[in-house]
């Protein structure tokens, strides 16, 4: 009896080991399948050869990798596509100048020699067919909002000790009015971008612009700590929507030769421009007392609502997805005449709101321009935008821009402190008005980032396109890391070191060195920014979200824990440890210059919102 059994036991081992060897090879044969249908997609002739097994295959695969991938000029990693096939965001940008271009025929609108990307409609109401006199002075009313709004920010930074005799609070806590201020920006952010992203611009501008004059009003007249702490919090919701789609705006107006000056004047008033309030703020304490820097707010914004009202249009519209070339590529956008707008080629959550064939739109009426909503610009739900920005915290682009423009923000609010909490003590004692003027340094320094980003960013994408057989890249946009990571860096040590020891240096190198990292900062801003606008247009809002989340919620932390860590630490070995972590993320920046473009087409492949049913 037990030897029949032990034979029908081998046998089922036997059928086991069977099944399992033909379920492998059915797998192995399946996965090289998929592999060389892949590859066969993007134009290539790759073929596995059947009689390989599966470890010679599995031996081969990392070759066959390899052989996907080619090198461009200037290191850039290319994945190997047929010839039709183009990542979002690399475009033509110039037109060959001898010769035949291969795209001399195509049917695309041009600036003389350069092609527009995107292409405009031929719509009067699209933004990208308004003048530029236009589109220039609605940006500089957009800037003059920012910069009021921004202005709140810092606003307490050369009063800190005066506010802690005002309302017998620890230094921490009042630090802590300008942190939880930030966290408010952060919260806010998440709501704001379901409107934009749902209803446009305009009316969260305008209800932003209002919302700052109401809690600015309410900061004037605040008496305790508490009162004063919840108009900060709601003046960071006043901010949030400026910190966001400033940069989309451009984006919405511009064309990819015109964006890098406009994208540095915005970084300037969003971050640069907060540098001056210090300086202003500390001598209005001193002569009129605190109160009165937040009535000044409510008059100057309450100026600046106005001209929110009466100039700034809607301008979120829905064109054509052909048209928009930098997500889809000139090929799609040649393949139909500009003269009309062919419906079925919109996505389907725009098809709402498209034009369609054929239908001319009449220029609308500047009355008609002022209406708050101008109707739906998606059908995708509320809750989906709502998730999407921290979904995109899995987005290597978005992680990397977190960390360029981030950390170095952050480490502006570190420095505020020290330079409350050091140069108002021995053997300095300043009062606010001094400490104030610690902050001109820094102000120069972002007028320079401004210069030096505005002139670069515009001129290395233009140069680098031209000898790069006129194809631009968004990556063309990340150099202005090197000098960020020049500046930044050496303004942090500086700063660290010479604050360290003030009986033994001068009371002007702390500013000339907190200059030189705001440099750096403006320039790290108008880095992440530009690229990320360039290089992913379509989800451009939320990923301005998730790097105002990662932003603002760092600076929180730091703003929290600053005080008690230079306590224990002291003030040099603090900055010499942010100053490495600087300069290990602004060296982290030439691996992403070598596969940005490969991360470009396998995010496009792969969509992540689309994977995640954020779509």
């Amino acid at each position: 009896m037990g030897q029949p059994l032990r034979l029908l036991s081998s046998r089922t081992q036997n059928r086991k080991q069977n099944l399992r060897l033909a379920l492998t090879r059915v797998r192995a044969r399946v996965s090289f399948w998929l592999y060389e249908n892949d590859l066969c997609q993007k134009g290539l002739s790759v073929t596995i050869p059947s009689c390989l097994c599966r470890t010679q295959c599995l031996t081969n695969l990392p070759s066959l990798l390899i052989n996907t991938i080619q090198t461009m000029p200037f290191g850039i990693l290319d994945p190997k596509l047929a010839a039709h096939e183009r990542v979002p965001g690399t475009v033509h940008l110039y037109e060959a100048i001898h010769g035949v271009d291969q795209f001399a025929s195509a049917n695309l609108k041009r600036e003389g020699n350069v092609i527009l990307v995107p292409q405009p409609s031929d719509s009067p109401n699209d933004p990208l067919n308004w003048s530029t006199r236009k589109k220039d002075f609605v940006l500089f009313i957009i800037c003059l909002e920012s910069i009021m709004a921004s202005t709140v920010s810092p606003i307490l930074a050369s009063s800190t000790i005066v506010l802690v005799l005002y309302f017998r609070e620890n230094f921490q806590r009042i630090a802590l009015l300008t942190g939880w201020h930030l966290v408010g920006a952060a919260i806010a952010s998440v709501f704001v971008t379901a409107i934009f992203v749902k209803y446009g611009k305009r009316f969260p501008y305008v209800f932003a612009s209002a919302v700052l004059v109401g809690s600015s009003v309410w900061a004037a007249l605040a008496t305790s700590y508490k009162s004063l702490l919840g108009a900060r919090i709601l003046q960071g919701v006043a901010l949030a929507p400026f910190e966001v789609a400033v940069f989309a705006s451009v984006g919405d107006m511009y064309f990819v030769h015109q964006r890098g000056v406009r994208l540095a004047l915005v970084s300037l008033s969003i971050f640069g421009t907060t540098f001056l309030t210090p300086i202003i703020t500390g001598t209005i304490t001193k002569s009129m007392g605190w109160h009165w820097m937040f009535w000044f707010v409510v008059i100057f914004s309450s100026v600046t609502l106005v001209l929110v009202i009466l100039f700034v249009p809607e301008h979120v519209y829905n064109r054509d997805k052909r048209l928009n070339t930098d997500v889809v590529g000139e090929e799609i956008a040649a393949e139909a005449p500009l003269d009309s707008i062919a419906n079925s080629d919109v996505a389907d959550d725009d098809k709402e709101k498209a034009p369609s064939a054929g239908h001319h739109e009449e220029k609308e009426s500047y009355l008609h321009s002022l209406r708050l909503f101008s109707g739906s610009k998606t059908a995708r739900p509320l809750w989906k935008i709502f998730l999407r920005p921290f979904a995109l915290f899995l987005h290597p682009a978005i992680i990397w821009g977190c960390l360029t423009q981030g950390t170095l923000i952050a480490w502006t609010a570190l420095i505020g402190v020290v330079l409350a909490a050091v140069f108002m003590g021995p053997p300095l004692w300043f009062n606010e008005v001094k400490v104030g003027y610690m902050y001109t340094g820094a102000f120069v320094g972002a007028i320079v980032g401004f210069v030096l980003a505005g002139v670069l960013s515009d001129f290395c994408a233009k140069w680098l396109s031209r000898h790069n057989n006129n194809i631009y890249e968004p990556e063309f946009r990340i150099l202005l890391v090197i000098p960020q990571m020049i500046c930044g860096c050496i303004g942090i040590w500086g700063f660290g070191y010479i604050s360290s020891d003030m009986y033994r240096y001068s009371q002007y190198l702390p500013p000339f060195f907190f200059g030189l990292e705001t440099c750096g900062m403006i320039l790290g801003a108008v880095a992440s920014a530009s690229y990320i606008t360039d290089a992913h247009r379509d989800i451009q809002i939320e990923a301005f979200v998730s790097m105002l989340l990662f932003k603002n919620l760092f600076s929180f932390a730091l703003t929290d824990r600053a005080y008690p860590w230079l306590l224990e630490s002291g003030v040099k070995k603090v900055f010499t440890i942010i100053g490495a972590v600087q300069l290990a993320v602004s060296v982290g920046t030439l691996a992403f210059w070598i596969v940005g473009k490969w991360n470009r087409y396998i995010m496009h492949k792969y969509d992540l919102l689309r994977i995640l049913h954020l779509e």
